[in-house]
């Protein structure tokens, strides 16, 4: 590029038709190279499954099956996490009968009589270590429920002072790691929702008097989006990209071994370096190949991911793949970015190391 320099500047007319004729040339050549290659790699469904979809395929099932491990390591069950529901009222019963199979908890219903007969002592603290909610239902003089409507007939009197001494008490671990953010998450997507739906159940006079007539649409998506997309497991979440990367280098990787080890090894890059095309075109053009393929692959297993989250319903605690994932423009345009320049640099340190080693084999 100096010499171009300095050669165009002593006959300015000629060198920068030069200039022009070379780059055009090896951009050119490097073009030819590159749709040589892409044209190799996609010619065998197989291999092209293998590079873009199996990794990011095993990716998808690792994530979906985490959770099930993580609790069966955790409490020994594979299954969704038990939750005992002591004596709930009538409110609470219809209320899960709206949100069922939309979360990842398994209800048993059983009376005071029963808990204190089956669940005493040492069985109690042992269902607890097994990963059991339990949920209890407190009440005043009234019934839970009674309870409920007499405190917002009292607010719709203007009686100051009014109180409900209606309670729930939610009983778990709080030692074990599994449960805790499970409970946590119970409470923010059962109970609150559960709340939520008390004054049209038994908001009576105060319901029709005190309520705003503008309401939230239940099947808004962007509110339910809003409210739910945060429960999942935000920490373990951020092992996503780190895993995107690795897809990427293992793509990469294997480009690297297919189009410049295995070729140098058999003697074919050296015959390929005594065409017409230029030794700097040919690596050019191999690497552009690397990249593409090893961005697309990342791009795909991306989309994948998009996708998976929208089928997490139940939006479980320990999942890594949060309910209604999506992306902002700006967050698309940092991550293309940083594809771009991840996939850049492990192409450049993968060809270093090939062009560094005088053996490929031991």
């Amino acid at each position: 590029f100096c010499l171009y320099i300095i050669y165009f500047s002593y006959k300015p007319k000629t060198g920068f038709c030069y200039i022009m004729f070379v780059v055009e040339k090896e951009l050119k050549s490097t073009w030819k190279i590159f749709k040589w290659e892409i044209l190799r790699l996609t010619s065998n469904w197989r291999r092209t499954a293998a590079v873009l979809l199996l990794p990011a395929a095993f990716m998808l099932i690792a994530l979906n099956i985490f959770p099930f491990l993580i609790n069966y390591m955790s409490t020994g069950n594979f299954g969704r996490n038990p939750v005992i529901l002591v004596d709930p009222p009538a409110s609470f019963r219809d209320y899960l009968e709206e949100i069922d199979g939309t979360i990842a908890y398994k209800f048993r219903i059983i009376s005071a009589e029963e808990a204190e007969a089956e669940y005493s002592g040492a069985n109690f603290t042992k269902s607890l270590k097994a990963g059991t909610i339990w949920v209890y239902f407190e009440d005043g003089d009234l019934p839970f429920d009674e309870e409920i409507a007499r405190y917002y007939e009292n607010l719709a009197q203007g009686l100051a002072g009014a109180i409900s001494h209606a309670r729930i008490n939610i009983t778990y671990d709080d030692n074990s790691p599994i449960t805790a953010p499970k409970a946590d998450a119970f409470e923010d997507l059962v109970i609150e929702g559960y709340k939520d739906t008390l004054l049209d159940r038994l908001g009576g006079n105060f319901r029709e008097e005190g309520k705003d007539p503008f309401v939230v649409d239940d099947f808004n998506i962007v509110t339910k989006i809003t409210d739910n997309r945060s429960v999942a497991n935000s920490n373990a979440a951020r092992v996503i990209p780190g895993i995107v990367m690795l897809l990427a280098y293992y793509c990469v990787y294997s480009l690297a071994c297919d189009l410049f080890a295995a070729e140098k090894d058999r003697g074919f890059f050296n015959k390929l370096l005594l065409s017409p095309i230029s030794p700097k075109s040919i690596v050019r053009g191999k690497v552009l190949t690397m990249m593409t393929v090893g961005g697309v692959s990342s791009l795909v297993t991306i989309f994948l991911l998009f996708m998976s989250s929208w089928l997490n319903w139940s939006n479980d605690s320990m999942s890594l793949l949060p309910f209604g994932m999506f992306l902002t423009p700006l967050q698309v345009l940092q991550v293309l970015l940083v594809i771009i320049a991840a996939v850049y640099f492990m192409s450049s340190c993968t060809v270093f190391i090939v062009f560094s080693l005088s053996k490929l084999q031991p």
